[in-house]
C-alpha cells in the first residue's frame, strides 16, 4: 500500500496534514498560509487536535498566527476538534454554516445524539469530547459570503446534499475548492496503479439528497476549479471525470435503496455498495485484493447503507 504523507505541501501555501484519525490517509485537514496568517480547513476530532497542532508547528506556524479555523460542516472527523483547537488559537474565529452554529456553541445536542448511537464507550474512544466555544468567537457564513485572509480571498458557497449544514471553500489563489464531503471520498490508497481514481458519494445518515448533492457538484464545477481538496482524502484534479463518476454514483445509490425498498430488503444494501465498489475499482485495474479493499472501505459501505436505508424509509 502506498505510504500517506503525514504533511505535504500542495503548492499555492496549502499543506495538507494527515488527522491520524483511524488511519493514515483517511482524514485530512488543510492549513492555508498566506501574509502571516493561517486558516485550517477541517479539524477532525477532539483526539486528532494534539497531532494537527503538532504539524501545524513543524511547518513553523504559531498558533496565535490562526485567524481562521473552517470546519465544512458538523459531522465529528470534519470538527469535532473545533473547540479544542479554538481554546488553544486565540485569535481565530470559526467559520461555520448557519445551520451548524448552534452545535459548535452548545455541543450538547449534537454529543447525545453520537453517543445514543454508538453509546458511551465507543464515542469516547472515537471522539473523545466535544468543547462548546464562545459565541462572540462564531461566524456564520452565508451562501456567496467572502473572507480573507491577507490578500487571499476565500469564497463561500451553500452545498447540501451530504448535509444540509455543510458549505465548501473557493479558494480564488489556487483555483481549488476546500469540498468536505462533497465532493466525495477519494482513498490514495485504492487509486495506486488505477486508470483513474476511484471517487464515491458518503451517503451517511441523515440528510442524503440526490437532486440537491448533484445541484452541488455542478455548481462547484461551474466555477472551473482546477483542482480540490478533499478531506478524504488530499488534492484530486481529474475533475471533470470524476464529477461525472459522483452524479452516476448518487443515482446509481439512490436505484439501490428505491429497489431494495420496493423488495422490502433494505438489509441488503450494503450488499449492493459492496458489490458496486469492487466492480468499480476492477474496472481501474485496482491491484488490491478482495479483503484488502474491504478492510479500507467495508465501514464506509456499511455507514452509507445505513444513510440509503433512512432515505428510502422517509423519501
Amino acid at each position: 500500500m502506498a505510504k500517506v504523507l503525514a504533511t505535504e505541501h500542495l503548492g499555492f501555501g496549502v499543506y495538507c496534514i494527515d488527522t491520524g484519525m483511524g488511519r493514515a490517509g483517511l482524514a485530512s485537514c488543510y492549513l492555508i498560509v498566506q501574509d502571516g496568517e493561517a486558516a485550517l480547513v477541517e479539524t477532525g476530532t477532539h483526539l486528532c487536535v494534539p497531532t494537527i497542532i503538532e504539524a501545524i508547528t513543524e511547518l513553523g506556524i504559531r498558533l496565535e498566527q490562526l485567524r481562521y479555523i473552517i470546519p465544512t460542516h458538523v459531522h465529528l472527523d470534519h470538527a469535532g476538534g473545533a473547540g479544542t483547537l479554538m481554546a488553544q488559537c486565540p485569535n481565530a474565529k470559526l467559520l461555520i454554516h448557519p445551520r451548524g452554529e448552534r452545535h459548535m456553541v452548545d455541543p450538547e445536542k449534537l454529543k447525545n445524539a453520537t453517543i445514543a448511537v454508538y453509546g458511551e464507550e465507543i464515542f469516547a474512544a472515537t471522539y473523545g469530547d466535544l468543547i462548546a466555544i464562545d459565541a462572540e468567537r462564531v461566524i456564520a457564513v452565508n451562501d456567496g459570503d467572502s473572507h480573507y485572509l491577507g490578500d487571499r480571498k476565500l469564497e463561500f458557497l451553500d452545498t447540501p446534499g451530504h448535509a444540509r449544514h455543510h458549505f465548501c471553500i473557493y479558494d480564488v489563489m489556487s483555483k481549488g475548492i476546500f469540498t468536505g464531503d462533497t465532493f466525495g471520498v477519494s482513498y490514495p490508497v485504492l487509486n495506486q496503479n488505477s486508470k483513474h481514481a476511484f471517487i464515491f458519494p458518503p451517503s451517511t445518515p441523515v440528510h442524503f439528497d440526490p437532486p440537491a448533492w448533484k445541484a452541488s457538484i455542478k455548481r462547484l464545477m461551474s466555477l472551473k476549479p482546477q483542482r480540490v481538496y478533499l478531506t478524504h482524502y488530499g488534492m484530486v484534479e481529474q475533475l471533470p471525470q470524476l464529477a461525472a463518476d459522483l452524479i452516476e454514483q448518487i443515482d446509481t445509490y439512490a436505484d439501490y435503496a428505491a429497489q431494495r425498498k420496493q423488495n422490502d430488503t433494505l438489509d441488503k444494501i450494503e450488499e449492493d455498495l459492496q458489490q458496486d465498489s469492487l466492480s468499480r475499482l476492477r474496472q481501474r485495474e485496482c491491484q488490491l485484493s478482495d479483503e484488502e479493499i474491504d478492510a479500507l472501505i467495508g465501514l464506509d459501505n456499511k455507514i452509507n447503507a445505513q444513510g440509503l436505508t433512512h432515505w428510502a424509509l422517509n423519501s
